[in-house]
């Protein structure tokens, strides 16, 4: 789904002067300095493409990084494209809108739980990487 979301927007670039991104919150978005406030930390952000509001755009296989201006400051951003929800071209009466489903991401892994039996105890312990843990060990 990342090629064909990032073939969409090479194709919006070569064809429109102006569009829009609606980016979702995702662990890997950098918004510059700013990053995401107040309800675009829920919402997510939709970021305006124009011949004076972005700059430096170079795509990956996987992201995307541009310069945008934010109240007149000049911000780095770095855009998974598993972060991209739609891309449209005008916001009130809009010509195209592309929505994607958004992507299933790796997320900590959940504990397990397994029932005890009068052979067995339970020990819970908290790994390196904060996550929970829960180990089983058979009595003798």
């Amino acid at each position: 789904m990342g090629d064909f979301r990032l073939n969409v927007l090479k194709e919006i670039l070569n064809s429109y002067e102006k569009f829009f991104i609606h980016l979702m919150p995702h662990p890997e978005l950098i918004i510059g300095s700013r990053g995401l406030v107040g309800e675009e930390k829920k919402n997510g952000i939709v970021l305006v493409f124009s011949s004076y509001s972005y700059d430096k755009l170079s795509m990956e296989d996987d992201s995307v990084t541009v310069n945008m201006k934010f109240s007149g400051s000049w911000e780095s951003l770095y855009i998974p494209v598993d972060a991209i929800s739609a891309i449209f071209n005008d916001p009130v009466k809009p010509e195209f809108m592309f929505s994607f489903k958004p992507q299933n991401r790796k997320s900590a892994p959940q504990p397990v739980e397994k029932e005890t039996s009068d052979d067995e105890s339970e020990d819970t312990e908290t790994s390196s990487g904060g996550s929970n843990v829960i180990q089983f060990k058979r009595k003798n």
